[in-house]
């Protein structure tokens, strides 16, 4: 009992707390467009400073915050299944989640087996959720965001930790070679492509009563790119809220006018009794669909046991049926480029990127978080796994953020 007054002291809760200001700080700079590169790398540095210093218990709390400034979004989506009353336990059980996972990394007896756990951290994902990354929190700041880069700063100040003499302010000169050199890729520039980005509310897209006027809209916006002479059109994630392989007339309407312009486009595919979230590539009068290969946990599958699935999707989600995935990434040729498809979660994921793909084409819908702090951290997901990779990543959006994210 003792020990459960402590863990909820005063003291324990503020200094937690107070940790994860410093370490979610950077979402919000971006998220509110105040970009002061020195500062967010200052705040990164205490907040990793933090981590290397805390008590198991405020570690704990630390965690708890951390986590719940980064993610409380997550329980937005609950809206659209009437389980609103269901979004604080959802936010909490995120907190304790990570609170948790702090705890752990803390109970190391020795600062250099917590700083290898810190180091380890972005491979970590609970649950299979693996947004969680500490060296985001110096992407687009004056410090890099590549692992090496954090594991530079890490060491930097467990050495200023360990060593008690002056001289160990000079172990700080060490960050100083994670500085971020900005050699900005233009490679896009020649690439003539439409990023269409749409602002369809997710309670009002899958309404039947909507469906033609955003079947009409997604169809004025390939003429206006076909009106400015472009050669590819990419429109966000179900931008057609349908099976679009059912809709024959819709598909044959697409392969005509994909004699004049390459048409990339989210919507849902079903074979065989399965369901997949899928992009469409409608090219010189031929489709290939490309299914997801890696599912939103608790969103598109439950990852857990599939009798323990099939209990949460009946009680929680009207016994619908978690999606089917493809096997492996998808590759496809445009505009005479090689691109990699992928579909919203799963393009800031790491096998996405294996093989350092040169372009990637991601679609995604953000209505289901907005009005959250969601697609900035996912567009700063985004642009870290385009800087360590080299990849032009062209992002389609219903909701914010579309745009052409490129490496540096």
């Amino acid at each position: 009992m003792k020990n459960l007054i402590r863990y909820f002291s005063t003291p324990t809760i503020s200094l937690g707390f107070f940790s994860s200001l410093f370490s979610s700080a950077f979402i919000y700079m971006h998220h509110f467009n105040i970009h002061l590169p020195l500062l967010q790398a200052l705040l990164g540095i205490i907040a990793l400073w933090f981590w290397l210093k805390l008590s198991p218990k405020e570690m704990f709390w630390s965690g708890f915050f951390t986590a719940i400034f980064w993610f409380y979004w997550i329980a937005l989506s609950f809206r659209y299944y009437d389980l609103n009353w269901m979004i604080p336990f959802v936010i909490v059980g995120i907190g304790i989640i990570f609170g948790i996972l702090f705890r752990l990394i803390a109970a190391f007896p020795h600062i250099l087996l917590r700083a290898v756990a810190i180091g380890l951290i972005e491979y970590l994902h609970p649950l299979g959720f693996d947004w969680f990354r500490p060296a985001l929190m110096f992407t687009n700041s004056a410090l890099g965001d590549h692992i090496w880069q954090l594991w530079i700063i890490i060491s930097s100040l467990t050495i200023f930790i360990m060593i008690k003499q002056k001289t160990r302010y000079l172990a700080l000169l060490l960050i100083l070679l994670s500085i971020q050199y900005s050699t900005f890729n233009t490679q896009h520039s020649t690439l003539n492509i439409q990023l269409v980005n749409t602002n369809i509310d997710q309670d009002k897209k899958w309404d039947p009563r909507y469906l033609h006027p955003i079947v009409e809209l997604n169809m004025q916006a390939i003429q206006n790119a076909l009106n400015n002479k472009k050669k590819a059109v990419i429109l966000p994630e179900s931008a057609f809220p349908l099976f679009l392989n059912y809709e024959i007339e819709l598909m044959k309407k697409l392969l005509d006018l994909s004699n004049k312009i390459t048409i990339i486009t989210g919507a849902l595919y079903a074979e065989n009794g399965k369901s997949y979230n899928s992009t469409y590539l409608f090219k010189d009068g031929k489709v290939r669909v490309m299914h997801k290969v890696i599912l939103v946990p608790f969103g598109e599958e439950v990852p857990l046991p599939k009798w323990m699935a099939k209990w949460i999707n009946d009680l929680f989600f009207d016994g619908a049926s978690d999606y089917a995935t493809a096997r492996d990434v998808s590759d496809f040729k445009m505009i005479g480029k090689l691109f990699r498809n992928a579909i919203c979660y799963e393009a800031t994921s790491d096998k996405l990127f294996e093989g350092d793909p040169k372009y990637m084409v991601a679609v995604s819908n953000n209505k289901w978080f907005t009005p959250s702090i969601e697609p900035t951290l996912q567009h700063l997901l985004l642009q870290m796994q385009s800087n360590r990779h080299g990849t032009t990543i062209f992002h389609s959006t219903n909701g914010p953020i579309t745009g052409i994210i490129v490496p540096h």
